[in-house]
C-alpha cells in the first residue's frame, strides 16, 4: 500500500462537495494520505495583533471555488472500485495541529447567537498559540490569557452526497462532511456511507479543541501540520448515517433540523448494531441501552444539528 502526501494548492483545494468535482488524486482502497490543511476560515497565518485582519489563502482555481462561502478543504480524493452503496473506513493515525488558532463568538444575528443573547453583540475574537509538544493553548491577545488542554480532531471528513450540484461544506449529511464531532480523534476509525461512485472523499475544518455542542458556532479553529489518515473500502456493506469506533467504545452519529430526529436517529442506529453485535432481539437492546448509552449533543451550529450515541468499550461484558 503507498502512502500520498497532499499541500494546500491551488489545485488541491476548494470549498465545496460536488460529485462532478474533478478528484486530485486516485489511490487503492488501503492507501494512506498525509495531508496539510488550512484552518477553516483560509487564514495564511495568525494575526499579528488584537483587532487585526488575519490574512488570508487566495491562491486558488476559482473553477473550485462555488459562489457562497465554504470551508477551506482538501481533496477530492477517488478511491480505485468504490462504488455508490459501499462503506468508506477512514483511520485517523495522526494529527499535529498548526502553531496557532482561533474562536470567536456574537457578532451576527444566527440561531445560536440569539438563545445566547449575544446577537447584537460585538465579536469576540480569541487568538491562541498551539504547543502540539505540550499539547495547550493558550490565549494570545486581550484579558483572558488561560491555557487550555489540546485534543485535535478533524472537523469535517466525508464526500459529496448522490444529488447533482453544489452542496454546501456547512451541513453535515449522511455521507459525511461537517461531522464536527470531538471523539474522532487519533485512534478512531470512521465509517461512511459511499454515495457517489470513486467516494471522491475531502477533508478539512481542524479542530484544537471543541466542546460537545460547538455552541459559539467555531471550535478551536486551526490549519494542521499533519494530518495521517488511512482510507479502505468496504463492499457491499450498507450504511444510513456514520459510526464510529474510538479508543473508548462505539458510537452512531445522525444529524437533523430538528434535534429529538437527530437523537432518535442516532440511538436507532446504536440499537441496530447492538442488535448485530450482540446478538440481541430489538427489545433486548433497547434495555441495554437505556442502561449504558449515553446520547451526547454533537453540534447544534451547522443547520442540521448532531447527535451521538456513545457505548462505552466496558460497558457490557
Amino acid at each position: 500500500m503507498k502512502t500520498h502526501s497532499i499541500f494546500p494548492s491551488s489545485h488541491t483545494l476548494h470549498n465545496y462537495f460536488d460529485r462532478e468535482l474533478n478528484p486530485i488524486i486516485e489511490i487503492q482502497s488501503g492507501d494512506s494520505i498525509v495531508y496539510q490543511t488550512l484552518d477553516s476560515a483560509w487564514g495564511a497565518e495568525k494575526r499579528t495583533s488584537l483587532g487585526a485582519q488575519r490574512k488570508r489563502w487566495t491562491d486558488v482555481d476559482q473553477a473550485r471555488m462555488a459562489s457562497f462561502f465554504g470551508h477551506a478543504l482538501i481533496g477530492p480524493i477517488a478511491i480505485k472500485d468504490a462504488k455508490q452503496g459501499d462503506m468508506l473506513e477512514v483511520q485517523i493515525n495522526e494529527i499535529v495541529p498548526g502553531a496557532w488558532g482561533w474562536a470567536a463568538a456574537g457578532g451576527f444575528p444566527s440561531e445560536w447567537n440569539r438563545r445566547l443573547g449575544i446577537d447584537h453583540d460585538k465579536e469576540v475574537m480569541l487568538d491562541f498559540e498551539l504547543d502540539h509538544a505540550k499539547m495547550e493553548g493558550r490565549s494570545q491577545f486581550g484579558n483572558f490569557k488561560q491555557k487550555v488542554r489540546l485534543a485535535p480532531f478533524m472537523g469535517i471528513m466525508g464526500m459529496p452526497p448522490a444529488e447533482q450540484g453544489q452542496h454546501s461544506t456547512f451541513v453535515p449529511r449522511s455521507s459525511g462532511g461537517n461531522i464536527d464531532c470531538k471523539e474522532l480523534q487519533v485512534g478512531s476509525r470512521l465509517f461512511l456511507p459511499i454515495s457517489v461512485d470513486n467516494g471522491l472523499f475531502s477533508i478539512g475544518d481542524g479542530h484544537a479543541i471543541q466542546g460537545d455542542g460547538e455552541v459559539s458556532g467555531p471550535a478551536l479553529e486551526c490549519p494542521m501540520e499533519r494530518v495521517h489518515i488511512t482510507l479502505v473500502v468496504h463492499k457491499d456493506t450498507c450504511l444510513s448515517f456514520p459510526r464510529a469506533l474510538t479508543k473508548d467504545g462505539m458510537l452512531t452519529m445522525a444529524f437533523h433540523e430538528d434535534l429529538d430526529e437527530a437523537m432518535w436517529l442516532a440511538l436507532n442506529a446504536m440499537i441496530d448494531w447492538m442488535m448485530g453485535r450482540y446478538s440481541m432481539s430489538r427489545a433486548e437492546a433497547a434495555v441495554w441501552a437505556s442502561l449504558t448509552v449515553d446520547l451526547r449533543v454533537t453540534q447544534i451550529v451547522n443547520g442540521h444539528k448532531g447527535v451521538h450515541a456513545f457505548l462505552a468499550n466496558d460497558a457490557i461484558y
